[in-house]
This record gives structure tokens, C-alpha cells and sequence, in this order.
């Protein structure tokens, strides 16, 4: 599918541009700052960056960090812990602020949508509210991921403020489960008004047809129905962690019906094998049908080029510890294999090093797959199935999920002799490389990091609080002084 088609929705006026008066008088005005928001999850200190390719991966040991000042410089303080350096206390300020301006920016079209309800047509005034409801709730989640405490340890913890209005006096830090109950809420309820969602009906990433609205093209561009379902079954999955509360059995019930409906809605085909195998000309390295919620961003292919090329050198360049991925990831003692459509869409041996070209920019730059990052995909729905039942101590239905999801990445079945967490959690490896996923899969079953795997002894990091919690920012401990 070529860019061409979904310039208009990309081709939107700015909204801090725009007077309140214009911007909220007509429907379009709302479809501007709601578009604004999408926009601005591309900037560097959320998904840009930041959320997805670089720190919250580095924070679960996916890139080889070694302990050279003068190539890794404020790396090593990520590695370590150390958060205490004017580097990482600007960074968590930057993420933290730019979240909680777009969700102040979702709280103003929120209030400002229930003032001027007569502008609207169609099916937009849900649609519109549902979408800015889940952008809310999916920005808040990270934040709690994040700067939250562990929730299966302390799920009464104090975490992080909800904030659902525009008012700009300091919000209340809630207790973890507080914040779990707010979640479910707002993304209850933008299901509720995605009932009527185009993608229903259309393909999920068709084009506006010539006599139709643009605003309403490229559902897997943005929180459709199917995105919040897959939202809730991140949640739901999240919260089950703790094994204690009376709601557990409830939530992994939710989370297993939320994540099924996303896969028994057959919207997100597995990738066309003819995309990935051989040597074909534009290669579907994000799987892109698979995508049920992708940000677009033209200049994507920065993300590989600021963080994977291998021309970077001398400077740092990410890439694996080649023998977690010879022996772990794609070697075949441990379900992997050169074979995984996973291994030869996105890696390539350079010298000892392997380098990671998921998102690097395909010889047609105009095709929408070449602008598209990864925010939910179908693959994930499986592992959230597969860990939910090994929770709940059924193996042969864990392996089950699992092996589904592996039937579509050219690799064999794995056998139920043996199948053990960690088999699970290699395959999320393989799933998730480079989507900044993994730490808060970590985080959830609160497990040891390993670093390296090696016949000589594997390197872990041992499961802490200081492991997992990252420090609240400058900003808001400030706020609170």
C-alpha cells in the first residue's frame, strides 16, 4: 500500500496553531487535535524513540552494553541503575512530561467534546471520544509500567496520578490498584463507543474511498476496536499478576476472552511468507499486516539509522550478545532457528556483530509498511494466552498458543516435554526484539534478567525492586515538595 493515500491524514494543521475557537467549532477542528495527538506519540521521549527502540529496551538487557566510558558513556548508568546523572534525571523528565501533555491534550478534547456535542456527525462523536479515551488510557499504562511499583509484589503501592481533567493543580498519586481500575475504565468505556468502528466492515488498512472521509481510513493507524481490545488484554493481563487479590481469576478471564477476540477476528492475517522468505525486492520486516495498532512516521527509518546501522562506528550502534542469539534465539537447542521468518527478515551477520533491520528503510520508501512502528501486534495476543494458562498450571494449552504463533514463523512445533517458562519467554524475545515490550513482561513476572547465555555460566541480573521501579522525575517529585 503506498504512502500516497494516507498523506491527507497525515496532513493535518497543527493544532497549537489553530485558535480554541476554530479548533472547536467544527468536528474537523476535533479531528486536528485528535490527529495531533497521534502525531506527537512520534516524538523522541515517547514512542519515537525512547518507548520503543532504545531505553525501555536497554533496560531489559536486549543490546549488548559492555563497560567502555568512552563508547557507552551514559549507557552504562541505564545498565547499572544509576538514574542519578543530569543525562537520565532530563530524559525520564522529558517522557514523563511529553505523556502527560497529550494527556492533558486528550482531557481538553474530551471536556471540550461534551460542550459541543452539535457538531458532530455520523458516528464520529463516539468514535472520536473512544479513540482520545484509549490514547489516554494507553499513555497512563506505560507511564504505570514504568514508574510504578511491581505489581505483583505491591499492588497497593502508591504509582502514579490518573489525570482525567484539564485542571493543572497536582494529581493525587494513586495506589497501583487504583490506577488498574482506572485503566479498565477508560478502555471499557472506549469500546463501548468504538461499537460502530469502520474496521468492522473495512480492511484495516484501507484507504478512504474516493467519495469518503479520510478520517475514517486506516483503522490500523489508530485505537480502533480492536487495538482497545488487545489494550485490555494487556491490563487485565498485567493486573493478574498479582496472585493474591480476589479479582485475579476474573481479570485472566477477561484477558484471555479480550485477547481471542482480537485473534477470532481474523482482521490482522499472519505476514504473506512470500514477503519475508527468499530475497524479495521491499521485505515485510514488521510483519505489517499483524499490526493492529501502528503509529505512522515517515521518517521512521531514523529509528534504525540513529540506533542500528552498523556505519554508526565508532559510535554505539545496538545489537544482540551474539551468542544469546546463536545458541538462544535462533540456535536449535531452544525452539530457534535460522529458518524464523523473525531471523531472516531483521538480522544480518556483520563481521561478529549482527545487525537489526527491522527498522530500516525499504527500497520503496513510499510503501505505508516502510512508515509504520509497531504498537500492538497479533503475536502478542498469543503470549499473552500462553502465559495466562501456564499461570494457571496448564502446560499443553500454553504450548498450544505458542505453537500456533510458531506455525507462522517457519519454524517446528515445540514438544510439551520440557516447555517451561523460559521457552515462553525466548519466544517473546523473538516476537518483540526492538518494540520495548520485553522489560514490562519482565517486570509483570518479576523474574532475573539474564544478559548472556553461555556453557560457562549464565550472566543474570537478579529481580529487585531497584531493577524494575524506575525513579519518578525531577519534575513531579518537585511538584510535590
Amino acid at each position: 500500500m503506498s504512502m500516497t493515500g494516507c498523506s491527507k491524514w497525515l496532513d493535518v494543521q497543527p493544532y497549537d496553531k489553530i485558535s480554541e475557537g476554530e479548533l472547536f467549532s467544527t468536528e474537523s477542528g476535533f479531528q486536528r487535535l485528535l490527529n495531533g495527538i497521534y502525531i506527537d506519540l512520534n516524538d523522541d521521549a515517547l514512542y519515537g524513540r525512547t518507548l520503543t527502540v532504545e531505553m525501555v529496551e536497554l533496560l531489559a538487557y536486549n543490546y549488548k552494553i559492555d563497560d567502555d566510558p568512552t563508547y557507552w558513556g551514559d549507557y552504562i548508568n541505564l545498565r547499572d541503575r544509576n538514574f542519578t546523572s543530569d543525562y537520565w534525571r532530563r530524559r525520564l523528565d522529558d517522557t514523563w512530561n511529553k505523556a502527560y501533555a497529550l494527556i492533558r491534550n486528550c482531557n481538553t478534547l474530551l471536556e471540550n467534546m461534551e460542550l459541543h456535542r452539535e457538531v458532530f456527525t455520523g458516528d464520529n462523536y463516539d468514535l472520536i471520544r473512544g479513540e482520545a479515551l484509549a490514547l489516554r488510557a494507553l499513555l497512563h499504562f506505560d507511564m504505570f509500567r514504568l514508574f510504578g511499583p511491581v505489581y505483583k509484589n505491591d499492588p497497593e503501592g502508591i504509582s502514579i496520578p490518573y489525570c482525567t481533567t484539564t485542571d493543572l493543580q497536582v494529581q493525587e498519586l494513586l495506589p497501583a490498584n487504583e490506577v488498574i481500575q482506572c485503566l479498565l475504565d477508560d478502555l471499557n468505556e472506549a469500546a463501548r463507543c468504538l461499537q460502530n468502528d469502520p474496521i468492522f466492515t473495512d480492511d484495516p488498512l484501507a484507504p478512504a474511498p474516493a467519495d469518503g472521509s479520510v478520517f475514517t481510513a486506516y483503522r490500523a493507524l489508530r485505537l480502533n476496536y480492536y487495538a482497545v481490545q488487545a489494550l485490555l488484554a494487556r491490563v487485565y493481563y498485567y493486573a493478574a499478576s498479582d496472585e493474591t487479590s480476589e479479582n485475579t481469576p476474573q481479570y485472566i478471564e477477561n484477558a484471555i476472552a479480550c485477547a481471542d477476540a482480537v485473534i477470532s477476528s481474523q482482521k490482522f492475517p499472519f505476514v504473506d511468507r512470500s514477503l519475508v522468505l527468499g530475497s524479495p525486492e521491499n521485505p515485510d520486516r514488521i510483519f505489517h499486516t499483524e499490526c493492529i495498532f501502528a503509529l505512522t512516521n515517515a521518517n521512521r527509518g531514523q529509528l534504525f539509522k540513529v540506533n542500528f546501522d552498523p556505519s554508526l562506528v565508532p559510535r554505539p550502534y545496538f545489537t544482540i550478545v551474539p551468542s544469546n542469539l546463536e545458541t538462544i534465539y535462533f540456535g536449535g537447542e531452544y525452539g530457534g532457528s535460522t529458518d524464523d521468518y523473525r531471523y531472516i527478515a531483521n538480522w544480518s551477520k556483520i563481521g561478529e556483530s549482527y545487525a537489526f533491520y527491522k527498522f530500516a528503510d525499504l527500497p520503496d520508501v513510499s510503501l505505508l509498511r516502510n512508515t509504520m512502528i509497531p504498537m500492538i501486534r497479533l503475536g502478542e495476543m498469543y503470549l499473552i494466552l500462553a502465559d495466562l494458562y501456564l499461570q494457571n498450571n496448564d502446560k499443553s494449552e500454553s504450548v498450544k498458543w505458542v505453537n500456533h504463533l510458531r506455525e507462522h514463523r517457519g519454524v517446528s512445533l515445540l514438544p510439551e516435554s520440557g516447555y517451561i517458562r523460559a521457552r515462553w519467554e525466548y519466544e517473546l524475545v523473538r516476537e518483540l526484539y526492538g518494540e520495548g515490550q520485553t522489560f514490562y513482561y519482565y517486570k509483570r513476572n518479576y523474574r532475573n534478567i539474564t544478559v548472556k547465555f553461555s556453557d560457562m555460566g549464565d550472566e543474570t541480573v537478579s529481580r529487585s525492586e531497584k531493577l524494575y521501579v524506575i525513579p519518578m522525575p525531577d519534575t513531579e517529585t518537585e511538584n510535590r515538595q
